[in-house]
């Protein structure tokens, strides 16, 4: 039997509509400027992340001072959250963004001169977490929305994944370099670069083009919107069922990075550059996740994916935990990585499909939110693991993420549809 030429597979053109379907959002200009301003914000963050949590374990040598640092900047984010989405709603989100960032830019300027003039102690570090909280917090809700203003609808879930993809590369740049940067500049060195990264986050939204601002009812006041947005969340089913799908199990699935430093110095005693590589190995994980579910935009079951994928995150994080070797807890985090962002990204995405553009800010506010309160829960954990050890601790917590993502399915049986 002769295949003609029609008949026979071609490749390249499968590649090239593979290519054009997984970055289809980067055909816009606004949101190329958008997405590199944003990778930059979190290369500064993970940078941060690793020295902060070097810097406190070595001066304290405590697992309750890491969570604590980290239960402070969550209360401070979760508490001006819903506050930062009203505020979303009501201005020009590209320039309040910019605006807001500069205390993240603040802050890391002080820690730097703090911390060169050997002045730095554990309660200044306590003061810098949950001034950048309230950064964080403050700038969360708008960034979200401007997203979806930039990309439109059509194209949200690519535009949330490749965000999601380009983040995750940030957590394998930003940890390995924060690792190897403590042994050749220091933490004042890194404090330096910090503030340098966040200046250019700032500059690199310059050319991003003004949005329109979300129309509203003229006289209401701010707790009047706050209800508004309360009152949509909690009545459209699907919504609702989202944002505790986003929030409770992310409670429970948090607290192993603030414990990161334990398993690499105190377990497998593997040191800085140990820390590194387990910081980096879920943002390996998480760009690869991150483009397999940019390049699925059209798949029509991302409610099943969402329950799939946080189920696989809760038992690839047990597994990490109870892990034999620090190999072995690599491959792990690795798995972790793939389904957090699997599982983040969609239900980021679903939300802002469903939520007009005059809630966006608000209802993102209470999504945002989640990451605040799953920092809540490093403080507890963190106590449970110098009682009964950190492996069994974070093992338990693994569990807790499977059992509470399977019972919010159960009882909002609408995420099946979406």
């Amino acid at each position: 039997m002769v295949t003609t030429a029609s008949e026979r597979p071609q490749p390249v053109k499968l590649s090239r509509r593979l290519r054009a379907n997984t970055f289809s959002a980067f055909e816009i200009p606004a949101y190329r400027w958008f997405f590199v301003s944003s990778t930059a914000g979190t290369l500064g963050y993970q940078m941060q992340g690793v020295a902060l949590g070097w810097l406190v374990y070595v001066l304290t040598g405590s697992a309750v001072n890491l969570g604590l640092i980290t239960t402070t900047q969550a209360i401070c984010q979760v508490a001006v959250s819903p506050l930062a989405g009203v505020i979303a709603d009501r201005v020009e989100r590209r320039t309040y963004i910019m605006f807001v960032r500069l205390i993240t830019v603040l802050a890391a300027a002080s820690l730097a001169a703090l911390i060169l003039l050997h002045r730095i102690n554990y309660p200044e570090l306590v003061i810098g977490a949950a001034i950048f909280g309230i950064g964080f917090g403050l700038n969360g809700p708008a960034r979200q929305a401007l997203l979806a203003q930039l990309v439109g609808n059509e194209r949200l879930i690519n535009a949330v994944s490749l965000m999601s993809g380009g983040m995750n590369l940030m957590r394998i740049v930003g940890p390995a370099a924060a690792g190897f940067l403590i042994g050749a500049i220091g933490v004042p060195g890194i404090y330096v670069l910090l503030v340098l990264c966040y200046v250019a986050v700032i500059a690199l939204l310059v050319p991003v083009p003004r949005q329109p601002v979300a129309p509203r009812h003229q006289g209401r006041n701010a707790l009047g919107d706050l209800a508004d947005g309360f009152s949509y969340s909690y009545r459209n089913p699907a919504v609702f069922g989202l944002l505790l799908l986003g929030t409770v199990p992310l409670f429970f699935a948090m607290p192993y990075v603030p414990l990161l430093p334990v398993f690499a110095e105190g377990i497998w005693h593997s040191g800085a550059t140990g820390f590194g590589i387990l910081s980096a190995a879920p943002g390996v994980g998480g760009f690869v996740g991150a483009l397999a579910v940019a390049s699925i935009t059209n798949y029509p079951h991302k409610g099943r994916l969402t329950i799939v994928s946080v189920t696989l995150y809760g038992l690839a994080l047990s597994a990490f935990a109870l892990s034999p070797s620090f190999h072995v807890a690599v491959v792990f985090l690795l798995l972790a990585g793939v389904a957090a962002v699997a599982y983040s990204a969609t239900v980021s995405s679903l939300v802002q499909t469903i939520i007009p553009n005059e809630m966006r800010g608000r209802v993102m506010s209470f999504y945002q939110m989640s990451f605040g309160i799953s920092g809540l829960s490093a403080l507890p954990v963190s106590a449970v693991a110098t009682a009964i050890g950190t492996p069994p601790a974070i093992a338990g917590c693994g569990i807790l993420v499977v059992v509470s993502g399977l019972v919010i399915y159960r009882l909002r049986p609408v995420l099946g549809t979406l």
